[in-house]
């Protein structure tokens, strides 16, 4: 699964980067180290994108997509220092 993660991800569909786009993401990143994905994303408001972008089709398709990919769940990481 951890290549078929990276092969899904260098083909990202151009229609939901626009999505996003649209919902507010100006930037978005996506890391891996074996097993562990580390997502980079930035908005003005966060909350407020992601509630736009899971109310697009695309993103939806997306995610049931990627569901038999991915592991539920995520860890929310505390920010310890901030630059900009």
């Amino acid at each position: 699964m951890e290549e078929r993660y990276r092969e899904t991800h260098r083909a990202v569909w151009p229609e939901l980067i626009v999505e996003a786009s649209r919902a507010g993401i100006r930037n978005h990143s996506s890391f891996v180290n074996g097993r562990t994905v580390f997502v980079y994303v930035e908005a003005d408001n966060i909350d407020e994108a992601n509630e736009k972008l899971m109310q697009v089709p695309i993103k939806l398709r997306w995610n049931k997509f990627m569901e038999d990919i991915l592991e539920p769940g995520s860890t929310p990481l505390e920010e310890v220092f901030h630059m900009d």
